[in-house]
């Protein structure tokens, strides 16, 4: 059998039991054909072989996303970008500009900003979008996609008044007993919903969320929600007509009620691993808690920066455990999300009973972000093999914040080596849009520990660039089940792939987050392109 195609003269770092290095690697049509020599791969090419000279560059298994929003990333691709603004002026220029090509009555979105980054220093209140327009509902969403801020018209439109009771899990944040417009958790979750995009939107965000991740390496995705069961249609839907060309895992959860979303997962009879290797139906999802960076967390002890304040829960671990213990019962793969070392601690609690109750083995139960997971809680992770879902970049963009807010706890938070030393297969996710989804960037933050500023982040626990690579590829697939199919390089495994502009293996640590994807391959075809195509024979 002749290769359909070759890629020669390269990295080939294979991600196999060994973390073996090669030198090229064919390919039959959309599997592994075969690894080795250039040699010997060269010596199964013909006349009608595809043939590839990587000049020395990195080629590895295609990036896994073990966490990531493609809905909500795709959709701010339509809205507002907020995520550089310098102060509050600035984003309201782009919210008018907006405002103006948005007929009236319409919905004006944003997205991105941070008050940490901001001259101001503050969050966005509802006065300062009135001054944008008060003919338009409109809603900026902070970073962490777990706060927003509306201006009066959209408080008007959802009925918000200063008398109205703030929700289970959220906030209504007032001044001097007057609603202000900041809405934090499940507040901010409702209004989302009323503002959401229709589903022409939605199919054109999911399109332009696949491109770009395609063109960062990303061959398959652990999509991990957006609001209700139509997300999941959606998402299917893209994925059937090719608008997304990832190969997607759907966890199963709902960024708003997400007890009630995983209640109707339950009652449909489907159950985790429905599907192909196109698309799959993940773990089914709750919420426990808030985000690392608002903060709202829910933390064992109050916030370095606020001793009045540790986060906010969505549910009291009875209601966890009824939901995730049913789950478990019917057969599902369950999961969280879980940022604080309260809320882990409460997940890890909820894991614990599910499976007395009910033992299963080769489970792999995960725990979305595992925020703050200090010493005692990495044991309980070993002892009931938990898989977590950590994103080291974090570490990078809101790192200056976890110092502020967390203090020494940064020491306990992302803790991959903790994870590596205790033999933990733990799966990086970018939990994209809330920072980059570019791997590199995961990579480099989870080799360095440092923020954007270069303060060091809990540098305790750095990991090796090996073990980065391989949190990226085999334990993503380890994390869905689909070990036995992708994430490493081998034989038989499918042809999904990713060439890097250089060595990354032998890249100095500080400029990894500097190095570029030439060339994505899925499924065989080579859907990325650069560089690299002068080197074609």
């Amino acid at each position: 059998m002749k290769a359909t195609k070759a890629l020669f003269n390269g990295e080939v770092i294979t991600v196999d039991a060994q973390f073996s290095v090669h030198e090229a690697v064919a390919i039959y049509e959309n599997h592994i054909l075969s690894v080795g020599t250039n040699e010997k791969i060269l010596a199964i090419t013909d006349e009608n072989t595809e043939i590839i000279d990587l000049g020395g560059r990195s080629l590895l298994p295609g990036f896994i996303d073990a966490h990531a929003h493609l809905e909500l990333y795709g959709t701010n691709r339509l809205g507002v970008n907020g995520k550089d603004v310098k102060d509050i002026k600035e984003l309201q220029t782009r919210l008018k500009k907006a405002a103006e090509s948005t007929p009236s009555g319409e919905w004006v979105r944003g997205w991105g900003y941070n008050q940490n980054n901001l001259a101001e220093g503050r969050h966005l209140t509802r006065w300062d979008l009135d001054e944008v327009s008060t003919e338009h509902p409109i809603i900026v969403v902070r970073t962490c996609g777990h706060i927003s801020c509306v201006n009066s018209k959209a408080l008007e439109l959802a009925g918000i008044d200063a008398g109205k009771a703030d929700p289970p899990g959220g906030k209504y944040v007032r001044k001097n007993g007057e609603l202000n417009g900041l809405l934090l958790e499940a507040a901010h979750m409702e209004m989302f919903l009323l503002a959401n995009y229709s589903e022409t939107e939605i199919l054109k965000g999911l399109e332009l969320a696949s491109q770009d991740y395609l063109a960062a390496g990303i061959t398959s995705v652990h999509d991990a929600g957006g609001y209700g069961p139509d997300h999941i249609r959606h998402l299917h839907n893209a994925v059937q007509l090719k608008k997304v060309k990832q190969r997607v895992c759907a966890l199963y959860g709902s960024l708003k009620d997400s007890p009630e979303m995983v209640e109707k997962g339950l009652e449909s009879g489907m159950v985790t691993g429905l599907g192909d290797e196109w698309f799959k139906i993940g773990p089914a999802k709750v919420f426990i808690d808030g985000s690392s960076s608002g903060p709202t967390a829910k933390t064992r002890e109050p916030y370095t920066s606020d001793p009045e304040d540790s986060g906010i829960l969505y549910l009291n671990q009875h209601d966890l455990d009824i939901i995730l213990g049913k789950a478990n019962e019917k057969g599902w793969q369950i999961t969280a999300h879980a940022i604080g070392d309260l809320a882990v601690e409460m997940m890890v609690e909820a894991i614990d009973t599910a499976l007395e109750n009910h033992p299963h083995s080769d489970h792999r139960h995960r725990i979305e972000h595992a925020g703050m997971t200090p010493p005692d809680l990495v044991e309980k992770l070993k002892a009931l093999e938990i898989v977590p879902i950590p994103n080291p970049a974090f570490v990078y963009e809101f790192g200056d914040g976890y110092i502020k807010d967390y203090g020494e706890r940064v020491h306990t938070m992302f803790p991959l080596k903790s994870f590596v030393e205790n033999k933990i297969p733990f799966a990086i996710g970018s939990d994209s849009p809330i920072t980059t989804f570019n791997p590199l960037y995961g990579i480099h933050a989870a080799v360095n520990r440092q923020s954007k500023t270069g303060n060091p982040v809990g540098d305790t626990e750095k990991i090796t660039v090996e073990e980065a690579i391989k949190a990226y590829t085999w334990y993503g697939a380890y994390a869905s089940y689909e070990d036995h199919i992708k994430g490493s390089i081998e034989v038989g495994k499918l042809a999904d792939l990713v060439v890097l502009n250089e060595s990354i293996l032998d890249c100095e640590e500080d400029r990894l987050k500097d190095m570029k994807v030439d060339m994505t391959v899925l499924d065989g075809e080579i859907l990325v392109f650069k560089s690299l195509k002068e080197a074609v024979q």
